[in-house]
């Protein structure tokens, strides 16, 4: 009986051991637990960092990345028609001014000789059976009134329409015209106008609008004078504009040949078809025999040059570059001017990028932009701004803007090379900076996060140039002030502003300078650098 009891014994005794040591790694495992829920305030480490707002200096940039193509080409053409028996060159090849790019097939050309002396053969024929003589006099290929006469007694046909597109002008519709510019009034087509001039007020209408530029039109009954200085009247009184009295549509009569011997109108009289305007002498030879006499001397130009190119039939190179283009194949029959291929002038480039339109603002035609090729580390060369385009192309919700760049080639550049080009746009130096991470927006106003005496406070800002690394501070803050950098999130900012004020009265940052943590972020480039 008294052994079973003291078994009894041992047993609860463990039971009670167990339950302890059960009790005790509960309790263990709850201090684990709390203790990592629970900020160890006197270890912890706060990420948030800050910067010191300070002098420097400061640029924005435009970048963009392309590839480089030629800046220009020339097509190349066959001088003359014929079959091409041999090429020379091949897509890319390099060539120099006189470079021999193919070759003709003599035999094609003996044909083609042959065809041209037929040719020439029929336009004697012609010339034999053409008559000399023409007309002496000139008439009205329209009805309307005379408005403008080019031509007087003695002067040449062809120098007249030479130096003023046409012997007489007609209004051959009937109408006048007043073209002006109006940007205030509200005008449309079809509105009542009155259009005053010498001692005339003729009623009219609008014919044509654009919101800027407008056309007034009155009638051609009577001898009005074109290029006479006229205003144009709204239907209340009101000036819309003003401008030369012109013809609305004019007709420029023609005439091949001759010399003017009377003139038979004056201006404002009104010519039916068939009305003579001009009688002309020296008409022994018309029109359509001097065309065929001009046919002539062309096609015995031709020939003779022809042949001469039939002793060294080859097509050679006008200018330095490389093959941008082949068009021809051996063996096939070309006609004249026809292209053989393109030369791509090696000696200027151009670069066309794309710019984001948060970087577009600022270039313009004729800036100088740094440019880098990949197949060229540690190089720059110069190139400048030759066009930006007012066109923008949005991809993916981010719209960009085409700029292109010219640039003076090498021989170690190639067609389609990669390249980046960057652009300044605007610079400053003694500028009062901060990282632009210091920057908040809220719409159109800019803030930073001022941290003085243990205290955070949001500071509004004017600010001005702006590039990734650093934003310029018109007013607001100081030199010297800190900021806080917004790479933390506002539970961070929470955590260190509790950190701070339990443990330095004072307010001391986090760990590490600002200005070491500063220079660890811009790789060594400072608050006030800026690219």
């Amino acid at each position: 009986m008294a052994e079973n009891d003291k078994i009894k014994r041992k047993r609860h005794t463990v039971r009670n051991v167990l339950l302890i040591v059960i009790i005790l790694a509960a309790a263990a495992a709850l201090w684990r637990f709390m203790r990592l829920r629970k900020p160890d305030t006197s270890a912890q480490t706060v990420q948030l960092q800050t910067a010191v707002a300070s002098l420097g200096s400061i640029s924005k940039v435009a970048e963009g990345s392309g590839e480089v193509e030629p800046a220009s080409t020339k097509a190349v053409t066959f001088p003359y028609d014929g079959r091409l028996k041999t090429l020379y060159v091949e897509t890319g090849d390099q060539v120099s001014q006189g470079d021999i790019l193919a070759e003709y097939d003599p035999d094609a050309l003996d044909d083609v000789i042959d065809e041209k002396e037929k040719e020439l053969s029929d336009l004697n024929d012609s010339i034999a059976q053409a008559g000399r003589e023409g007309s002496s006099s000139i008439t009205s290929p329209v009805e309307g009134r005379v408005k403008r006469i080019y031509a007087a007694s003695g002067d040449d046909v062809k120098q007249v329409i030479d130096q003023n597109g046409g012997l007489l002008e007609i209004s051959a519709d009937g109408r006048l015209k007043v073209e002006f510019d109006n940007e205030e009034s509200s005008i449309r087509v079809g509105d009542s106008v009155t259009v005053e001039f010498d001692t005339y007020s003729v009623s009219g209408r609008i014919a044509d609008a654009d919101g800027k530029h407008y056309t007034a039109t009155i009638p051609d009954d009577t001898d009005y004078q074109v290029d006479t200085r006229a205003t144009v009247q709204g239907s209340s009184g009101e000036r819309l504009g003003e401008g030369p009295l012109l013809s609305n549509h004019p007709y420029l009569v023609q005439a091949a040949y001759g010399v003017i011997d009377t003139v038979e109108v004056s201006r404002t009289s009104y010519a039916d078809v068939g009305t003579t305007l001009f009688t002309r002498t020296e008409t022994s030879y018309n029109g359509q025999y001097l065309d065929l006499l001009s046919q002539r001397e062309d096609k015995v130009q031709e020939l003779k040059e022809l042949k001469d190119y039939q002793k060294d039939p080859v097509i050679k190179a006008e200018n330095e570059g490389y093959i941008a283009q082949l068009d021809a194949v051996e063996g096939m029959t070309y006609s004249k001017d026809a292209q053989l291929c393109a030369i791509a002038d090696a000696s200027s480039l151009s670069l066309k990028v794309d710019i984001d339109e948060l970087e577009i603002d600022g270039v313009s035609e004729g800036q100088k932009a740094e440019v880098t090729f990949d197949a060229f580390d540690g190089e720059t060369y110069e190139g400048t701004v030759q066009k930006v385009s007012g066109v923008g192309t949005n991809t993916g919700g981010v719209t960009t803007y085409a700029v292109t760049i010219t640039l003076d080639g090498d021989a170690r550049m190639k067609d389609a090379m990669s390249a980046t080009a960057k652009i300044t746009v605007a610079s400053k130096d003694q500028a009062l900076l901060v990282p632009s991470e210091a920057i908040l927006a809220e719409g159109a106003d800019r803030f930073v996060q001022v941290f003085s005496n243990g205290q955070v406070e949001k500071v509004k800002v004017d600010t001005g140039l702006a590039n990734e690394v650093s934003t310029e501070i018109l007013s607001g803050i100081s030199e010297g002030d800190t900021v806080v950098l917004q790479s933390g999130s506002r539970d961070e900012l929470s955590d260190y502003m509790n950190y701070m004020q339990q443990n330095s009265p004072m307010g001391r940052t986090a760990s590490g300078s600002s200005r070491d943590r500063l220079a660890d972020r811009t790789a060594g480039g400072g608050t006030g650098s800026g690219s």
